[in-house]
């Protein structure tokens, strides 16, 4: 299939054209998971989320008023896992690294 042509603009909120261009695309035909090794969030070749993630996330989350249940499932949800247990080290620590993010940005 020959590559399509899009025209793309972005914008700044006040609806000034910050960039205008030309995008060129093919089509992406995905190949199976199991043929391709990959540690990049996958369950089954990242190490599980450690102890000390679980809590700092915990108390990250506390901070924003959401705690119990609400957190565990507020990290169910976001992570769509279906226990916290499942949960690998690196999808943590870049969650982590976004709420610490969030919090100095809120405080400053």
């Amino acid at each position: 299939m020959p590559p399509r042509t899009f025209r793309v603009s972005l914008r700044y909120p006040d609806g000034t054209v910050m960039f205008a261009g030309t995008v060129m695309a093919d089509e992406v035909v995905e190949t199976p998971t199991k043929d391709v090794p990959s540690s990049n969030g996958n369950p089954a070749t990242d190490e599980r989320m450690t102890d000390p993630q679980k809590r700092y996330l915990f108390r990250l989350l506390a901070a924003q008023g959401v705690e119990g249940k609400k957190a565990e499932e507020h990290l169910r949800t976001y992570f769509r896992v279906s226990r916290i247990a499942d949960v690998t080290r690196s999808a943590a620590s870049t969650y982590i690294d976004h709420l610490v993010k969030d919090r100095k940005d809120a405080a400053s």
